[in-house]
């Protein structure tokens, strides 16, 4: 209860009644108002949280943020290119912020993103949304290595709560991305109602861990290569 209680006990029970009630509603039709405003609720709360117990965290406040706005966009347009593009900056601004945490430089991985975006662009065979499902992918793939060294290091709270929530976000962004390839596809129904609701029963924990995952961590010394970036 002590643990609870320094985590934000109050914080807690609003994620919990949040969360247990877009589960339930998203059973039956016609409550669809009502579960996205619930779910983005849920987002804000998150953001709120961090504002208010890791303010010093600054990479992590500004990903959240981001977040808001990424959701937002794909709340009207599920397949936005503008929508992607704010949560490939997500992924980024959350690899940042390991970085300054485990004091490594973050100057390869970000390079490296935005070659897979500049290639890809220039190939136009390819969708662009596509290509920024690639830089994407490569961004969550570092930030879930990211997350397990640093739970393998400190053995912290806080980076439990990092590694889990990423683990999370992925089996987020692969129901989604399953989502999609049945709109694409010859698929069963019933797959596209599963992982639009798993999508989201995955996804609120995800970002609650991650938030929580800001209370007590430590900061390495600034390498000088970051410094100069």
């Amino acid at each position: 209860m002590k643990k609870l209680k320094d985590l934000g006990l109050w914080w807690l029970i609003l994620w919990v009644i949040i969360y247990v009630s877009f589960l339930i509603l998203d059973l039956f039709p016609g409550f669809l108002p009502i579960t996205t405003g619930l779910k983005y609720s849920g987002l804000v709360l998150c953001f709120l949280y961090v504002l208010k117990h890791s303010r010093r965290d600054v990479f992590l406040v500004l990903a959240l943020g981001l977040t808001l706005i990424a959701d937002g966009i794909l709340i009207y347009n599920n397949v936005s290119v503008i929508g992607v593009s704010v949560f490939i900056l997500v992924q980024a601004t959350h690899f940042l912020r390991f970085s300054r945490i485990r004091a490594v430089s973050p100057l390869l991985m970000l390079l490296t993103s935005a070659l897979v975006v500049a290639a890809g662009s220039l190939q136009s065979e390819i969708p662009f949304l596509f290509v920024l499902a690639i830089a994407y992918a490569v961004l969550i793939f570092t930030n879930i290595y990211e997350a397990f060294r640093w739970c393998f290091t400190e053995r912290s709270t806080a980076s439990r709560f990092a590694l889990i929530g990423f683990i999370l976000f992925l089996l987020c962004d692969i129901s989604v991305g399953l989502s999609y390839v049945t709109t694409t596809a010859t698929l069963p129904h019933f797959i596209t109602i599963l992982s639009n609701y798993l999508a989201w029963a995955f996804y609120l924990p995800a970002q609650v861990l991650i938030a929580l995952s800001g209370k007590r961590t430590v900061f390495r010394k600034t390498p000088e290569l970051m410094k100069k970036i």
